[in-house]
């Protein structure tokens, strides 16, 4: 049988154990926090993926919008005829010497 331990020495590691046991603890309890945190937690982490995600498709959407525009620039300046053609659609522009005619509106007939 061996020789049981002294009464100072048991006393002594239940200290260190209780001790460990508390900063254990304490840190598991800020790591927890920190998680749980508003500004450096785990919600804003995923907040702000969410927002990069959004934003690299909002990147695309607005590249695919300016292709098309360049597309269509392009097409504008290599044909002569369709700036005249815009302006007289869209902005109702005439030539020197031209009478614009607008269709009788039967609602006051």
């Amino acid at each position: 049988m061996g020789v049981p331990p002294r009464k100072g020495v048991q006393e002594k590691g239940k200290g260190q154990l209780w001790f460990y046991w508390i900063v254990g603890a304490g840190l598991w309890i800020w790591t927890g926090g920190a998680l749980l945190s508003g500004t450096t937690g785990v919600l804003p982490l995923g907040s702000y993926v969410f927002k990069e995600r959004e934003a690299g498709q909002a990147l695309a959407r607005i590249q695919g919008r300016v292709r098309v525009l360049e597309a269509r620039v392009h097409s504008l300046r290599s044909d002569p005829f369709a700036l005249e053609r815009q302006a007289r659609e869209r902005e109702h522009r005439l030539r020197p010497g031209e009478i614009l005619v607008l269709p009788r509106d039967r609602d006051r007939e």
